[in-house]
């Protein structure tokens, strides 16, 4: 069943993806890609709901099955009632135990304790030497690290009296009692055992083993739970690699062992194999390291009508091992890609599936439950490598994407999820809003658009086709009223082989108001988005010919809008609706201008502006802009650093970041104290991207801490000490981006695409699913509103507003101008939610409106184990200009999800502008 999750599930090692409920029957499981956990009916095999928890990643229940705990890539832990699908208390990392831990993996005890993992991030190569038991009740924590070896495999015994755990590097195996601390060790040498799995009986574990020999080369090695001695080694099938799947009966009678197109199952007590089932089969849209099944379901989880449950890409499969085959082994199905994959529901489309794989005499093939009546199958690949194909004629079906399914005589059987839809399926408008003039370009995905290329896939397209493709059938109209269709992709994914047959239609959007419908029509019929799109109120433009706008500021004080220039301030009202004089600064004595960062002291009584090219820093009082004091601070590139992000408190201190030189490891964060004119340098490698000038610093209401994004590495100044403060996760310097944000309440701050509060312990990241950071880049300038609720992430051409606490995209947002790549393309006035967004080459300045988009609701369950102004605890320790100090529970966070992140457009001060993102570096 496809859902929204974007989790690469085999790049993870995890034995607690999902989890079955028999209280309400439903199968619960994490996407800490999406930030979600799915949840998903047995009896009807569909998704019931989602509950929202920022990098959701191991999941346990309590005894009772009346508390989901979750442990999240964060490190917060999170309960949660799977009853009413809603999070109970959330425990921050830094506050679990007295001194802080990060809970990635959390499995429930017998007495209620909880066992933590620490720091898995996905588990890296070298696994973890400890993890520890936490008490909720009173906040105890015991760290235990006895068992000797790296820690890869993480889980606990049915009865929850005892914590299991297996070697990262070799087939070791270490049990260690909840109540005694007792050890014991076994299992073998070599393969890495990570995942392993145990009877639901508790009597043994079961380890895929490769004996990386000649065949028979493929076991499952079974030890017994109470000694974890080997008590007997079954040859196998499947695939035991680390990306080995096994799953156990419910009754622990039967070992079910999966490779990529079937299941084996096999008596536990004889280790004979008893049977075989198809398995499901999904192309993934990221490559790496298997650490679990990647084409296939990591069937952890089943109920007690044998169903057998796992997630898969974009997806959760479901194997019914009551349908189990007998005898000899039926064809093995590599996936298909149907042509065409829609029609209209009256039936009647001839369709065919491309075969890679030889298959024996074909039964039947189905579209959802109805039969087609005319089928036939040419086996292939031939003695030419043509592939062969399986045809059929589709029967009456209703509106909507169907799974097809092809039998055949020898018990083997093909599944192509959502391969046919009849009619045109609409699966995401996006953008979900536009500004009322209309004239961006939006972006439909979905299935049943148009034709796609004969035979075999030969590479989806990544970016939509040009209007020479557009088949001339297909419409799209908004409210009733035609738009243009501008471009076609019969595949939307850039895969060689996508895992469905998505689709994509790029059209302009028409002026409009309030909500709308979104109509598509194509040969195959037409479909309807109801209020698909919303309009917002239409934008206003304020021209400033000439000029080269690169960051703005609010002045509270004044009612003013600041903008630096090549050479001047230009001053805009947004009250009076105008430009005001500029603020003329004079250049230094034979020095060229280019300003670039500008920023307000709290109080309003100072204005710090940098200059790139003269490596300036200019100090104004903004109520008597007319004395101005110049500060060298910089030179030509080779010399001292040059001043591009500023920050500046009340008594004249500015903080500021530098332009990267590309002389390596550079220093690029200080201090100027404008009343000696000395500087401190905080030792602060930067990236040092010659011409980079994107870092930027903002500094606290209250003065007291400066707020720096090191291109993934995020820390603040204690002003007090110039001692620095690293977030509690980050994905360290230089795999993330260079943008900051703190809310005008100072309760949330966002860098490099993860989202803090005011202590930079880390609350979520970004979530987009996989059609979400397709066609899309940002540019910098990210914004909060003022409680910090919603974020605004500008784009290319538009806005993405998500939630400020949770990471997810709430609505996507198309205006009909570019914004500007130049360095800050955002305004707020930390008030309200009209922004100004600098447009074009930063020759002119749009007030969007955005106050009808409403704020998300409270969280409401408790965020902070002990009181929100409680002090700032020890865990993460502090840093100076000496360098780094003792940061034994920080982590740099190598998530997965860092490859699906949105590249933003930049523009070097030495060079042209291209797409820059982490993977460039």
């Amino acid at each position: 069943m496809r859902t929204d999750a974007t989790t690469e599930y085999f790049q993870w090692v995890n034995l607690h993806w999902i989890v079955y409920n028999p209280i309400t029957n439903y199968f619960y499981v994490t996407d800490p890609d999406s930030n979600h956990v799915m949840v998903l009916d047995a009896a009807s095999e569909t998704e019931v709901g989602e509950i929202s928890v920022p990098g959701a990643y191991s999941i346990d229940d309590t005894s009772d099955h009346k508390t989901l705990y979750i442990g999240t890539a964060i490190g917060d832990l999170y309960a949660v009632d799977p009853v009413a699908m809603i999070v109970t208390h959330r425990y921050v990392a830094s506050q679990i135990g007295p001194s802080g831990y990060d809970a990635d993996a959390a499995v429930v005890l017998a007495d209620g304790r909880v066992a933590l993992l620490h720091g898995t991030g996905g588990i890296t190569l070298d696994g973890f030497a400890t993890f520890a038991v936490w008490n909720p009740s009173d906040n105890s924590l015991a760290t235990i690290g006895s068992c000797g070896f790296n820690i890869g495999g993480f889980s606990r015994s049915p009865d929850r009296t005892k914590i299991i755990l297996s070697s990262v590097d070799g087939g070791a195996l270490c049990e260690v009692d909840e109540s005694t601390g007792r050890t014991v060790t076994g299992g073998g040498s070599g393969f890495p055992g990570v995942n392993f799995r145990t009877t639901p009986d508790g009597n043994y574990v079961i380890v895929p083993a490769n004996t990386e020999t000649l065949p028979p080369n493929n076991y499952a090695y079974v030890y017994d739970a109470a000694t974890l001695s080997l008590v007997t080694q079954i040859p196998v099938s499947g695939d035991t690699s680390t990306g080995a799947g096994f799953a156990i009966s419910a009754d622990s009678t039967t070992l079910f062992v999966p490779n990529d197109w079937m299941v084996y199952a096999y008596d536990l007590a004889s280790g004979q194999q008893v049977g075989w089932l198809p398995n499901i089969d999904i192309p993934i849209t990221i490559s790496g390291m298997g650490w679990g099944p990647s084409f296939n379901p990591n069937l952890q989880a089943v109920d007690g009508t044998g169903l057998l449950v796992g997630p898969l890409e974009e997806g959760v499969g479901f194997i019914d091992t009551t349908t189990m085959r007998t005898g000899a082994v039926g064809t093995e199905f590599p996936y298909g890609f149907t042509v065409p994959a829609a029609g209209p529901t009256t039936g009647g489309t001839p369709v065919q599936i491309s075969e890679p794989a030889p298959f024996g005499t074909l039964s039947g093939v189905y579209f959802g439950s109805q039969g087609s009546k005319n089928i036939s199958g040419v086996s292939g690949p031939d003695t030419y490598g043509n592939f062969g194909s399986i045809s059929a004629t589709s029967p009456p079906g209703a509106a909507g994407p169907v799974d097809i399914y092809a039998f055949i005589t020898d018990g083997g059987f093909q599944i192509l999820p959502e391969g046919f839809s009849y009619g045109p399926t609409i699966v995401e408008v996006t953008p979900n809003m536009a500004t009322g003039e209309g004239g961006g370009t939006g972006v439909i995905y979905g299935y049943g658009f148009g034709p796609v290329p004969s035979g075999t896939v030969t590479g989806p397209l990544p970016n939509i086709r040009s209007a020479s493709s557009i088949p001339p059938s297909l419409q799209v109209s908004i409210a009733g009223n035609p738009a243009q269709v501008t471009g076609f992709a019969p595949y939307a994914y850039d895969l060689q082989t996508p895992p469905f047959p998505l689709q994509a239609l790029a059209y302009t959007i028409p002026p409009g108001t309030a909500a709308a419908d979104v109509t598509i029509t194509s040969t195959s019929g037409s479909t309807t988005a109801h209020s698909a799109l919303t309009y917002l109120p239409a934008i206003q433009q304020f021209a400033r010919p000439g000029s080269n706008l690169a960051q703005g500021i609010y002045d509270s004080y004044s009612d003013l809008y600041y903008f630096t220039d090549a050479n001047q301030i230009q001053v805009f009202s947004k009250t009076q609706g105008s430009w005001q004089s500029p603020i003329t600064i004079p250049a230094p004595p034979g020095a060229t201008q280019r300003l670039w960062g500008i920023a307000l002291s709290p109080d309003g009584s100072k204005l710090a502006v940098a200059d790139t090219a003269a490596g300036a820093i200019y100090l104004l009082d903004p109520a008597n802009p007319t004395s101005v004091k110049t500060f060298m601070v910089g030179s030509e590139p080779g010399g001292a650093p040059i001043p591009c992000g500023v920050a500046i408190s009340d008594s004249g201190a500015v903080y500021y970041a530098t332009v990267g030189e590309g002389i390596g490891g550079g220093d690029q964060f200080y201090k100027l104290d404008t009343t000696t004119g000395g500087i401190t340098n905080y030792g602060i490698e930067g990236p040092d991207v010659v011409g980079d000038a994107y870092l930027r610093t903002i500094i606290s209401s209250d003065n007291s801490r400066v707020f720096f994004n090191d291109d993934g590495l995020v820390l603040y100044i204690d002003t007090a000490t110039d001692t620095w403060v690293p977030a509690s996760v980050d994905p360290s310097c230089c795999y993330g981006d260079e943008d900051l944000a703190l809310s005008a309440n100072q309760a949330q701050f966002e860098a490099t695409s993860y989202l803090y509060d005011y202590n930079l312990d880390a609350e979520s990241y970004y979530a987009l699913n996989d059609r979400e950071v397709m066609n899309i880049a940002y540019v910098y300038g990210v914004k909060l509103s003022a409680d910090g609720s919603l974020l605004f992430q500008p784009s290319t051409n538009g806005i993405d507003v998500l939630d400020g606490r949770l990471g997810n995209l709430v609505n996507r947002i198309v205006l009909s101008v570019s914004l500007s790549p130049n360095y800050d393309a955002l305004v707020a006035d930390g008030k309200d939610n009209v922004l100004i967004a600098i447009t074009g080459t930063g020759d002119g300045i749009a007030i969007v409106d955005l106050t009808s988009i409403k704020e998300p609701p409270a969280l409401q369950y408790a965020r902070r184990l002990g009181s929100k102004s409680s002090p700032d605890i020890n865990w993460r320790h502090t840093r100076s200009d000496s360098g780094i100090q003792n940061q034994t529970n920080r982590r740099a966070n190598t998530l997965p999800s860092t490859g699906r992140r949105i590249p933003h457009v930049t523009k070097s001060i030495f060079s042209a502008s291209r797409p820059r993102s982490a993977r460039d570096r």
